[in-house]
């Protein structure tokens, strides 16, 4: 027996000429959205098509932000309308109306937004943008120009302005404090080779920072952000001076390969200078810790590292075991 399928309508209907293209934009609720649009392949079931070919994480964290009350989602979902939707456009009426198929629409742009409307419990009115008599070819050329051609957001921007937005967590705003007074300290070696909103050749990220630092954190304990900022600056300022320096790799120091290869060697370090001064983490002591990797330390190993920093952190431990006797 066929299924036979409501037709439902939306009024406040714009039609939009652009180029070759003809368009609608109108708001749908996002349950409806989630019922009758297919992710990519016209040949996938709805909700197993997404789960195939979309991260099921990333749609979650859409899905917990509109259940949370947080959720606005203002970005238009660019749409397909598929031949078995009957799109209609009544112009009087300023609508359109279409049978809820499950695959009434091929999702050009917002395929994780869609999927996590589907997983969420409210329900939102979505803009929308409809294209209506395109071909594979059409919408095969859309699908690539829109999602190749469109940037996100820099994570770096996005860290940037999480303080602005009051998102940070707490491990997150002791990345950015220490991220700051690095930046705005002349005295730290780090001064004026820190970018915080965008990648700039040279430059030490927000984003590289917190990935490199984020995981030590957790070695001071109760100790506070000026605390650790001065064993920090200590031990940046010893490293550079005691094994970049003398080998000419002052620039290279700042690669983000070498920065998080040069704080995943910290631990290490800190140990070493702990056991031999106590807490007391000194630039002078971290640099009598760090004086037998200035000798043994191969430049080679950069090159070789390439965009993988953990076999430099273990040539640098290396570096400083090969001086350890009983």
């Amino acid at each position: 027996m066929t299924k036979v399928y409501e037709r439902i309508s939306y009024g406040t209907v714009s039609l939009i000429t652009q180029g070759d293209h003809r368009f609608y934009t109108t708001t749908i609720p996002s349950e409806v959205l989630a019922q009758t649009c297919v992710a990519i392949s016209r040949d996938e079931d709805n909700i197993e098509g997404f789960q195939r070919l979309l991260d099921k994480k990333r749609a979650q964290d859409i899905a917990d932000y509109i259940d949370n009350g947080l959720g606005t989602v203002p970005s238009s979902i660019v749409l397909s309308s598929q031949d078995d939707a009957e799109l209609i456009y009544d112009s009087k009426k300023k609508s359109i109306s279409f049978k809820a198929i499950p695959q009434a629409f091929l999702i050009l742009d917002g395929q994780h937004r869609v999927y996590g409307f589907s997983l969420a419990k409210k329900t939102l009115r979505v803009p929308v943008v409809i294209y209506d008599n395109l071909n594979k070819r059409e919408e095969s050329r859309l699908f690539i120009d829109i999602n190749s051609k469109q940037k996100g957001v820099p994570t770096e921007l996005l860290l940037d302005i999480k303080k602005m937005a009051e998102y940070e967590n707490d491990a997150e705003a002791r990345m950015r404090v220490l991220f700051d007074w690095f930046k705005d300290d002349p005295a730290t070696v780090l001064y004026g080779r820190l970018s915080p909103a965008k990648k700039v050749q040279g430059k030490v990220t927000r984003t590289v920072f917190n990935s490199a630092l984020g995981p030590l954190v957790k070695l001071f304990g109760s100790m506070s952000d000026e605390e650790v900022y001065g064993v920090f600056t200590s031990y940046y300022q010893a490293i550079f001076d005691v094994v970049f320096t003398p080998k000419k790799l002052e620039s290279d120091f700042f690669q983000p390969t070498v920065f998080k290869a040069v704080s995943g060697f910290f631990p290490m370090v800190a140990r070493r200078t702990k056991d031999r001064f106590g807490s007391m983490y000194t630039y002078d002591n971290f640099a009598e810790v760090l004086s037998p990797v200035g000798d043994k330390f191969k430049p080679t190993k950069i090159k070789e590292a390439k965009n993988a920093y953990k076999p430099l952190v273990k040539h640098l431990e290396e570096s400083l075991d090969s001086d350890f006797h009983l």
